[in-house]
């Protein structure tokens, strides 16, 4: 296993960590006006999904996830919004460990092609620079958002 498919599969399980102990119905609470964890889960999820797109396969999200996990759109606090907290972190690994197995199978010609997702293509030209940003840094620097969220909550530190 390559050390980006380790990573990956590393952040997933401290995501659920993170979210052990949150309830259902808390999903949505913005304390400090800080991104909520429905919200979070959602936009990650489909980040691993450019990231699998880009290493030449398909998403798992659900279609209109992409509209509603938009960095533009403003979130809500209404927790019908979205989906439950076990739908969201089903799909929250499914699309991280989908992509990180087509990472681990991708060649270094794979991995060497320009990206074009039209954003960071000066900084991160290549595909394996573009799926490795999405996979490992974009990610836990949301991860981050979601601790502090998890302790603006009242919720004790992990470790």
């Amino acid at each position: 296993m390559n050390s980006i498919t380790a990573n990956t599969i590393a952040t997933v399980e401290y995501a659920k960590q993170i979210l052990s102990d949150v309830d259902d119905s808390s999903m949505c609470q913005q304390p400090l006006g800080l991104n909520h964890p429905a919200w979070l889960l959602m936009h990650l999820s489909t980040a691993a999904d450019y990231a699998s797109n880009l290493l030449g396969g398909q998403g798992v999200c659900p279609s209109d996830w992409n509209e509603k996990a938009d960095t533009k759109k403003p979130l809500t606090q209404n927790r019908s919004d979205y989906p439950s907290k076990a739908e969201l972190l089903k799909t929250f690994e499914d699309a991280f460990r989908h992509a990180a197995n087509l990472y681990q199978a991708a060649t270094e010609a794979d991995l060497s092609k320009p990206q074009k997702l039209g954003f960071f293509e000066e900084a991160l030209p290549t595909v394996g620079d573009m799926a490795t940003f999405l996979l490992v840094a974009h990610t836990n620097l949301h991860l981050g958002q979601l601790s502090a969220w998890r302790r603006a909550t009242g919720k004790g530190p992990l470790f």
